[in-house]
């Protein structure tokens, strides 16, 4: 049992919030940007490119002016300025739909580390696995009812702007809940991330996440294969829909469990995700039969991430350097995921069996990483 059960479930309630809000703005984005302002796929990898992988120096900022200035107020104000994603419903053309996502990404990832060290800060080494399932586990399960009332709304033709400018109320709603939790605060304490315990499980998994992230591009990709190949946008965004369930049930039970956290990390999350991608790559051409379980499957992959990285982290840094650490965790997998959509847009050009294989590579490559520090043990 979770001591701070009501911090934790506070945090967690933030994020289905502001994932019910957001998610169905990032599930809208590859059909408004590519679809219906007729974007070019290439550019469309390098826009993923610069919302994700920019966000790398505002991940990072984040998890340090947390430490510094307060880990509670730096997340209250990067989780407000999230809004800035729902005004996408108000843009004429692909370069304005780029500007309004962009920026309100970039500060979704300037208060993920902070929000991810308060709920470190309010839960004992032993706590974490169950707490950071919980958080990811609610955190999907927004994402999962967002892409549900996007897809049934869409299916009644409800215009996919008026959409967009609705999503605005779960994110003030998520602030709110954000604003009352008892963490967070400014710690005097001036040690920095040099006060790790163990620099080579801290390294192989920023490096680990990191090539991940050439792998975990954009859904985007996966709801284009699947709007192309079935010829209606909604199947495409459910198939989202599908990869958000199977995450947010999986992180849940991952947290519950108890499993070993490098082994799950390796073979329950790198691993699966390669599979996943190599699945996407020669089995898409199936249709639904395939591509919805393959979705299925990268969830599974992602929860593993998504709840053992951080609890892996926050194990081998000092109290004092959680949100930095975060932040280091945050902008890893922000690289890759930089570059991972710029090649991937690419490759994806040319044919999608290409764009998944390379992300089977990178996905193998974390799992070797991480391989190498269980061996070792």
């Amino acid at each position: 049992m979770i001591k701070n059960r009501n911090e934790v479930l506070k945090i967690s309630f933030s994020a289905f919030f502001a994932d019910l809000g957001y998610q169905a703005v990032v599930a809208s984005f590859p059909i408004v940007f590519v679809i219906i302002f007729k974007a070019p796929i290439p550019l469309y990898g390098l826009a993923e490119a610069l919302n994700y992988g920019l966000g790398t120096g505002m991940a990072y900022l984040g998890g340090i002016l947390g430490d510094r200035f307060g880990r509670k107020k730096i997340a209250i104000i990067g989780n407000s300025l999230i809004l800035f994603v729902s005004l996408m419903g108000l843009s004429r053309d692909y370069i304005q739909a780029l500007l309004f996502f962009m920026i309100g990404w970039w500060f979704r990832n300037f208060r993920s580390p902070p929000r991810r060290a308060m709920l470190a800060e309010v839960t004992s080494p032993q706590e974490r696995s169950e707490a950071f399932g919980i958080l990811h586990s609610l955190d999907i399960a927004g994402a999962l009812l967002a892409i549900v009332y996007l897809t049934i709304l869409l299916y009644l033709h409800v215009p996919i702007f008026t959409i967009l400018l609705f999503t605005s109320i779960p994110l003030v709603i998520s602030t709110l809940f954000l604003s009352r939790v008892k963490a967070g605060k400014r710690n005097d304490n001036k040690k920095n991330i040099q006060s790790i315990s163990n620099k080579k499980v801290f390294w192989t998994i920023i490096f680990s996440t990191m090539f991940f992230g050439f792998s975990q591009y954009s859904f985007g990709f996966p709801i284009l294969t699947t709007a192309e190949i079935t010829g209606k946008d909604y199947l495409g965004i459910l198939a989202y829909g599908v990869f958000l369930g199977a995450s947010s049930l999986f992180g849940y039970l991952f947290g519950k469990v108890n499993l070993g956290e490098l082994t799950s990390l390796a073979f329950l999350g790198y691993l699966i995700g390669a599979i996943s991608s190599l699945g996407f790559a020669f089995l898409s051409g199936i249709g639904l039969a395939s591509l919805y379980p393959l979705s299925f499957l990268m969830g599974i992959g992602v929860a593993s991430t998504e709840t053992f990285e951080p609890t892996i982290i926050s194990k081998v840094v000092k109290s004092e350097s959680y949100g930095e650490s975060m932040g280091y965790l945050s902008a890893g997998r922000s690289i890759g995921i930089f570059l991972g959509n710029v090649i991937m847009g690419l490759l994806y050009q040319i044919s999608y069996t290409y764009a998944y294989v390379f992300a089977s590579i990178m996905s193998l490559i974390s799992f070797t990483l991480v391989l190498s520090l269980i061996i070792r043990k």
